[in-house]
């Protein structure tokens, strides 16, 4: 793998975590939890909201430097797995697999070049679409109970 692969999969890995909430550590071991709203690349200069740090005091937004940052920790798993969603709508809409395609960066999946399915849902109109969307329905929730133990 090259470093502009890694470089990428960091990015993407990222950008994964928007809209999600993690736990900052800083390098001196003060902490932020908050909710990632953005990051600037490469600083890895990060931007959170509704955020707590270390003792207990809220900060609407923090913006931490990336020179500052220790870890990043997702303290949430993502709803919507892009990867086992394909695999769900092709074994269960029998779809043939060249129609379906993963956009690891947008965690995102691309039915037919014309539907597009994430964690806001399926964008796109039509008989298609409307079935796309019982689909991810019922996947959602499947995925809730699997989450909830």
């Amino acid at each position: 793998m090259s470093i502009v692969d890694a470089s990428r999969r960091l990015t993407a890995e990222l950008t994964g975590l928007i809209d999600r909430k993690v736990k900052i550590i800083l390098a001196d071991g003060r902490t932020y939890e908050g909710i990632l709203i953005g990051f600037d690349h490469p600083t890895l200069n990060v931007l959170l909201e509704n955020a707590i740090d270390n003792n207990g005091v809220k900060y609407p937004k923090v913006i931490i430097k990336g020179e500052r940052i220790s870890e990043i920790l997702a303290t949430e798993i993502p709803l919507f797995d892009p990867e086992e969603f394909k695999e769900y709508i092709i074994r269960e809409m029998k779809l043939p697999e060249h129609l379906v395609k993963v956009i690891p960066e947008a965690r995102a999946v691309i039915v037919q070049g014309r539907y597009r399915v994430s964690e806001k849902g399926v964008e796109g109109t039509g008989p298609m679409a409307e079935t796309l969307y019982e689909f991810f329905k019922r996947y959602i929730e499947e995925r809730k109970k699997v989450l909830q133990g």
